[in-house]
């Protein structure tokens, strides 16, 4: 299924001026977790999800020499819908 909202991946960029590394890496990974919601590095988030409709996950994606990128997205189980929550760098 793909990404149903990936706006905050722009504001991101806006906000923080990411590198030019961690703009393809974290394009790559939201690229792939719009067929693998579940995927590694990323972790699910009890308390923020509403089961047995969605799940929030966390995700720290690692560029060498830079801080871990944040990345929290919601994965809504019946379209398998992906929403990008929140992208940060800080």
């Amino acid at each position: 299924m793909p990404l149903r909202d990936i706006a905050e991946y722009d504001v991101w960029v806006e906000r923080e001026s990411p590198s030019t590394a961690a703009q393809r890496e974290i394009r790559g990974f939201l690229a792939e977790i719009g067929d693998e919601p579940w995927r590694a590095p990323s972790v699910p988030i009890a308390d923020l999800s509403e089961q047995p409709a969605d799940e929030m996950r966390l995700a720290k994606v690692r560029v060498p020499g830079e801080p871990p990128t944040r990345i929290w997205y919601r994965h809504f189980y019946a379209t398998g819908a992906i929403d990008v929550i929140a992208i940060t760098n800080r």
